[in-house]
């Protein structure tokens, strides 16, 4: 089946951009939102978030480690004015994360 310029046929693999250890009480990524081209994640179990850059499925900067923790770290998310948001299955909180 066709498809469109510039993607991937189904079934193609990809390798990730970028990979990290289960060192320092890592232990599950949680995907993130892009903000100003950057790529915000973290971490489950340590609560760590960081920040990368990628063009073209390569790393362009980062990983920043960001200065700020959420433990419990179980998802991001964005509000109708484009703030950036993350939340905890610990203590059910919402966190903004401001620049």
């Amino acid at each position: 089946a066709a498809h469109k310029p510039g993607t991937l046929a189904p079934g193609t693999l990809v390798a990730p951009v970028l990979v990290y250890k289960h060192a320092d009480g890592n232990c599950s990524i949680t995907g993130g939102e892009v903000r100003a081209g950057k790529y915000f994640y973290g971490d489950y179990c340590s609560g760590t978030i960081w920040s990368l850059r990628s063009t073209g499925g390569k790393l362009r900067s980062g990983p920043r480690r960001e200065p700020f923790t959420v433990q419990g770290l179980s998802s991001f998310g964005e509000d109708a004015a484009g703030e950036l948001y993350a939340t905890s299955v610990d203590n059910g909180s919402v966190y903004k994360l401001s620049p």
